[in-house]
């Protein structure tokens, strides 16, 4: 009888030849991209080295922060107390979005009522007990747009512009219990209903409220100002920001982190230039966020749009 042994070394072989790389390590990440694309695909191998080694995957997030400052435009941070921060970023051109990242549960600082009236520069001096702001920081809020620009907005009121992801997937694991644990507890998996009820924007001229869901998801709406929360509770995770139909930031976010978001339109005078105007105004331009390199994780997220607000009201979160 004839031996088949040859004949199943050669399957291997030919199994191997086809999968060459099954074996290999996963490709080191990028930690200084040339650009937010590349930056983009720094992140997405962060998020699949957090499957296998959550504290290399840290590490490495840590090691490429320091880049992502730069291509996100960062102007200035405040850490507040340990661990927790609160970031201002330019948007190029007009425009302002502010960050807080911190220990879920821990609290947030941009909704508090007293804090959230006030301009970025007046914001950071309150948070720094009236430092000086940096420079950057007031020249990204002056006026960088001429007021004949307002049949601009007259045109995107009347078009609003309201988009989502529509349909998104509940995380079926996490409500059923399966030992889908986060890293912290302080605003885990069961805590859907805290979310909700706690965190949840519950107004605005378009918001919704996500708690224990799976999978990417995204928003976008034509507003003068927007707000985000989004809190992971399994796995690792893409927060991606576009203005104007540009993507302008992205940040990676892990299980036990809350971050909240305030994105701001650039701003005009709407009067004439030979008359002195009081207040300016929010532009209507299209922003939009993206939960990016989610499938399998678990988080709460919930965003608001605010449209028909006026001048300093766009900043309250709703």
């Amino acid at each position: 009888m004839k031996s088949k042994r040859p004949l199943r070394l050669s399957v291997l072989l030919i199994a191997a030849m086809a999968f060459p790389g099954c074996n290999e390590d996963p490709a080191p990440v990028e930690l200084n991209p040339a650009s937010l694309t590349e930056a983009q695909r720094s992140l997405q191998q962060i998020d699949q080295l957090y499957e296998s080694d959550p504290a290399a995957a840290l590490d490495a997030a840590q090691r490429l922060r320091p880049k992502l400052d730069e291509l996100n435009h960062l102007l200035t941070r405040v850490e507040t107390s340990p661990n927790h921060y609160v970031e201002f970023y330019d948007l190029q051109p007009g425009g302002i979005l502010l960050a807080e990242r911190g220990p879920a549960g821990e609290g947030r600082i941009l909704s508090e009522s007293g804090i959230a009236d006030h301009s970025a520069v007046e914001l950071y001096r309150q948070l720094t007990g009236g430092a000086t702001p940096p420079e950057a920081l007031v020249k990204a809020e002056r006026l960088v747009t001429p007021p004949d620009d307002a049949n601009v907005l007259a045109r995107d009121e009347a078009d609003p512009n309201l988009k989502s992801s529509g349909a998104f997937a509940l995380d079926r694991g996490a409500q059923r219990g399966d030992g889908l644990a986060s890293v912290t507890q302080s605003l885990g998996s069961g805590d859907g209903v805290v979310f909700r009820d706690q965190y949840c924007f519950k107004a605005g001229d378009f918001f919704n409220c996500l708690p224990n869901i799976t999978g990417d998801t995204w928003a976008s709406a034509n507003s003068k100002s927007s707000f985000t929360r989004l809190a992971p509770y399994r796995g690792s995770m893409r927060m991606q920001v576009s203005y104007d139909n540009a993507v302008k930031g992205a940040w990676a976010t892990f299980a036990g982190e809350e971050w909240s978001f305030r994105q701001l339109s650039g701003t005009y005078y709407p009067c004439p230039v030979w008359q002195a105007c009081g207040t300016q105004e929010y532009y209507l331009r299209t922003h939009r966020w993206d939960v990016l390199d989610a499938a399998g994780d678990g988080y709460h997220f919930s965003y608001a749009f605010r449209s028909s607000c006026s001048w300093i009201g766009c900043d309250n979160p709703p």
